[in-house]
């Protein structure tokens, strides 16, 4: 297998092992977990199936059947095609969903220079907990979307080998991540930096203690994801991660409903 394609098997094993139902459709398979319904990216369709023959009208309407046949009321569709992402991403425009563009970046280089290690550590989600809540609540999102964003933390880490990579500032924590890690393959991702410790290069120290920890957990493979327009994939870069691909989201955002 190509480094794309396994982490493409990574990526669905791991949707699997994250919702409590799943719905097979014309395209794909949807997953979803209503119990935290303003969570999309808990509840959404993945279209990796006949997509010569998908449309965006057919897409919407399979969101439409089965997202909102369940109460919800958002749309997502996710697709690690990158061509078929690319010819569908001009309609969902049209109709006024949002498209987000993700490239999928593999650790394959040593970095530009190297971090210390020792600036990062694993802490434990109990630890992490207040600083996603502090974090989230800084958005324009209210009590129960802040509590259902924090809890789904909670259910991905029961779902998968999970790490939580964290740098502190005068004790406290100042930037994290998580680390995935399943078949060999490691995923780093929800890099974050509090607002008034950015600048510092602690997301860099974060990001290659991951990198570190996930090679030391027997991963032949460590990837994580960027939003293509986006600044962070850049740092990335120099820490020696390369393109392999892009993963395309598109999404009608409901009330309240959050990434």
């Amino acid at each position: 297998m190509t480094e794309l394609e396994r982490i493409v098997a990574f990526l669905r094993k791991l949707d699997g092992l994250s919702a409590t139902q799943e719905v097979p459709f014309r395209f794909g398979t949807a997953y979803l977990y209503l119990e935290l319904p303003r969570v999309w990216s808990r509840n959404y369709l993945v279209a990796d199936t006949d997509l010569a023959e998908a449309s965006t009208e057919l897409l919407v309407a399979e969101s439409d059947r089965i997202l909102g046949g369940a109460g919800l009321r958002h749309g997502k569709v996710e697709l690690y095609d990158e061509e078929a992402g690319a010819r569908l991403e001009p309609g969902f425009r049209e109709l006024g969903w949002e498209v987000h563009c993700d490239v999928l970046m593999v650790a394959r280089r040593e970095p530009d220079r190297p971090a210390d290690l020792s600036v990062a550590e694993e802490v434990s989600i109990e630890e992490l907990e207040p600083v996603w809540t502090e974090d989230t609540g800084r958005e324009p999102f209210d009590a129960e979307t802040v509590r259902q964003l924090v809890a789904n933390k909670w259910v991905v880490m029961a779902s998968r080998d999970t790490k939580f990579l964290a740098a502190r500032v005068d004790g406290a924590i100042a930037s994290y991540c998580e680390l995935y890690s399943h078949g060999g393959v490691g995923q780093i991702e929800a890099v974050g930096t509090l607002d008034e410790f950015r600048n510092r290069g602690l997301a860099r120290a974060t990001v290659s203690r991951a990198l570190a920890a996930s090679r030391e957990a027997g991963n032949d493979l460590t990837f994580l994801m960027a939003r293509e327009d986006d600044w962070p994939k850049e740092l990335y870069r120099k820490l020696g991660f390369d393109e392999v691909g892009r993963a395309y989201e598109f999404v009608r955002p409901g009330p309240s409903s959050i990434g």
